[in-house]
């Protein structure tokens, strides 16, 4: 997709132009579409059956509490589709912010394998 004079486009019908993609902005362009919509945060949770504490941390910008990156991407194109924001956008705002996040973290090890924990590469997110 092309941006122009700074807009990212929309990506389907009732999907508005959105501001060039940052992790700062992806968050408060999630709430403000929710209010907009009239929507809380239970309300997209029954919609979407994503834990309330999880669309609060997408507009938080928060992702440490997602198991996985592709969770909190996922669950923040979701979001995003519910509430008439492009999922291609919110994809583009978080997936570097998030891979990098993820990249930092060891892999979680119950001591099963007798190996020392080691850093496991986050997937890597292409738009369709």
């Amino acid at each position: 997709m092309e941006i122009q004079d700074g807009l990212f486009p929309a990506s389907g019908p009732g999907m508005l132009a959105m501001p060039v993609p940052s992790p700062t902005v992806a968050g408060p362009t999630l709430r403000t579409a929710r209010e907009r919509m009239g929507m809380t945060l239970q309300d997209v949770a029954g919609e979407t059956r994503i834990a309330v504490r999880h669309l609060a941390a997408i507009e938080e910008g928060r992702f440490d509490g997602f198991a996985a990156s592709v969770y909190a991407i996922g669950f923040a194109r979701n979001y995003a589709r519910m509430v008439g924001v492009s999922r291609d956008w919110i994809t583009d705002c978080l997936r570097d912010a998030i891979t990098e996040q993820f990249d930092a973290r060891d892999r979680f090890d119950l001591g099963w394998s007798g190996q020392p924990a080691r850093r496991v590469r986050a997937a890597q997110f292409k738009r369709r």
